[in-house]
This record gives C-alpha cells, sequence and structure tokens, in this order.
C-alpha cells in the first residue's frame, strides 16, 4: 500500500508540508465595529438631546489607515481699523469781574530850572527831601514810595535860528500808594504845601491792592461762559457734551485802574468819589467732545 502524498505549500524555492504552515490568526480590532458605531451613534444622539454643541472627535477605525494631516495653517492677523476720533466743539468764552478799589496811586514829582546844573540839583533835592518828608508825616509807608525817574537835561531857547543855552532842569517822578482812599487829597495838598511850585502832580488812579481775588471771579466767569456756550451747541446738534479736552487762557491784563484829572484834586480837604468799580476780563479757548 502506497502512502498518500502530503499536501505542501511554496515557500520561497522550497515546498513545506501544509501540516506545518501557520495561518496568521486575525489581528485584535480588526473585526468589524458595527457594534461600536451602533453605540457611539446612540451617544451622539443622547448628547444632541441634552443640548450638547461643539464638534465631536470620532475614533478612528483600526482597520483605516489614518489620514495624513497637514499642519494647520496660521490665520493672518487683521489689523483692527482704529477707532475714529470723537467729535469735538470748540468755544471761547468771555468772563468781566468787578470790585470796588482800595489804593489810589499817584503820580506825582518835582522840577526845579536852575542856570547851573549843581544849583539845578540842589534845588531838586532840596524839593524832593520836602515832598517825602510830607508823605510821611501822612502816615505814608517807605514801601509805598517808589522813585520812577531822575533826570537832568540842558534847557536851550532858539532865536534867530540860534540855539543858546539858559540852564537846567532836574525833575525826579515818585509813584505813591495810598492805601486809605479817603486820605489821598490831604495826601497831594500836603506834598504840594511842602515843595510849592517845584510840585507836579501827573495823575491819580485807582486800583485793588491784591488783584488775585478778582482775576479768580472772572476766570470762573470765562469757564461758565465757554461751557454754556459748548452745551448749547451740543444741543443744537443733537448731541451730549463730552468731556473737557483742554483749556486754554489768553493773555489778559492786569486790571485797567481808574484815571481822575489831577484838577480833581485840587488843593481842598476832600476826596473825589471814585468814577466806578475796577474791571478785570478773562477769555478762554475750549474745546468739549460730543457724545
Amino acid at each position: 500500500m502506497s502512502a498518500t502524498p502530503r499536501p505542501t505549500a511554496r515557500t520561497g524555492n522550497h515546498r513545506v508540508p501544509t501540516a506545518f504552515v501557520r495561518r496568521p490568526r486575525a489581528l485584535a480590532g480588526t473585526t468589524r465595529p458595527r457594534a461600536s458605531l451602533r453605540a457611539l451613534t446612540a451617544a451622539l444622539v443622547a448628547l444632541a438631546a441634552l443640548g450638547v454643541s461643539g464638534a465631536l472627535a470620532v475614533p478612528a477605525i483600526a482597520d483605516e489607515a489614518p489620514a495624513a494631516t497637514a499642519p494647520a495653517a496660521l490665520a493672518p492677523a487683521v489689523a483692527s481699523a482704529p477707532a475714529p476720533a470723537p467729535a469735538t466743539v470748540t468755544v471761547t468764552g468771555t468772563g468781566t469781574a468787578s470790585a470796588a478799589p482800595d489804593l489810589a496811586v499817584v503820580s506825582m514829582a518835582v522840577e526845579v530850572t536852575a542856570p547851573t546844573a549843581e544849583k539845578a540839583l540842589a534845588a531838586q533835592h532840596a524839593a524832593a527831601d520836602a515832598l517825602l518828608g510830607a508823605l510821611r508825616g501822612q502816615g505814608v509807608a517807605e514801601r509805598d514810595v517808589r522813585t520812577d525817574s531822575l533826570e537832568l537835561s540842558a534847557v536851550y531857547e532858539d532865536g534867530r535860528g540860534v540855539s543858546k543855552l539858559t540852564g537846567y532842569r532836574a525833575a525826579q517822578s515818585f509813584s505813591v500808594k495810598v492805601r486809605e482812599l479817603h486820605r489821598t487829597g490831604r495826601v497831594i495838598k500836603a506834598a504840594s504845601d511842602a515843595a510849592g511850585d517845584a510840585v507836579r502832580v501827573n495823575g491819580v488812579s485807582f486800583d485793588v491792592a491784591d488783584a488775585r481775588p478778582l482775576r479768580a471771579k472772572a476766570r470762573q466767569a470765562a469757564h461758565e461762559d465757554a461751557r454754556s456756550k459748548a452745551e448749547h451747541y451740543a444741543s443744537l446738534s443733537g448731541r451730549g457734551l463730552g468731556r473737557l479736552v483742554s483749556l486754554n487762557e489768553a493773555e489778559a491784563a492786569d486790571p485797567r485802574p481808574l484815571t481822575v484829572s489831577p484838577a480833581a484834586f485840587a488843593k481842598h480837604d476832600g476826596v473825589p468819589v471814585a468814577p466806578g468799580e475796577i474791571e478785570d476780563n478773562v477769555s478762554v479757548v475750549a474745546v468739549y467732545e460730543l457724545r
């Protein structure tokens, strides 16, 4: 009895009995994932019913080759547009404040003419000493008397087209502050009596000793005027008034003193009433935003 030949299998260039060839076992996880897909689908439906939004990552099936993923391209940066400049309104405000004067400033001088310079200076010095002594006698403090100018000049007389030297003029001018207004007339009279014909009263002005409170009132009035105008313009434009952006004060002169003619202080003991009040004016330029 002859032996039955065993089936063989070819491996490379050799035949190997099939009994010795092992079949490859199925890899774990390569079975069809039908049950898993059904469970995942049911879970997604349940999450959607609960209101859970957003993309959910679905696990890749093992027997499917993972797709090559390209690196995500960076989104180009978009520059935000600059915010538009707010609308503004520019206005000019003016303010005026007034106050009663509490100070008189008398401008006076002594002036003497003599044939020689020495005599003119000597006479001028004597007249100035007499004037200053009279002021001290009226209670005027040393700090309230100031020398404004001192002058010595030649005096010429024209005749037939020829100038002839006739003498010399010496003069000295003063500013005198009188802090008690009712004594202004007395001060002028005392100075005139002391220095005689050498005295010259050039003018009298009334002022305030401290102008800061007056300036503060004028600034407040100017600020209020500017805001009132800005509110009006905002209302006309159908807008609301926003914050104050800038405020500039224009150049303002000192309060203007009131000048009285020297003739009003003729040699009598009374003093005229100051005509009016001291005024101060301020102008500002304000910029407001419109809402």
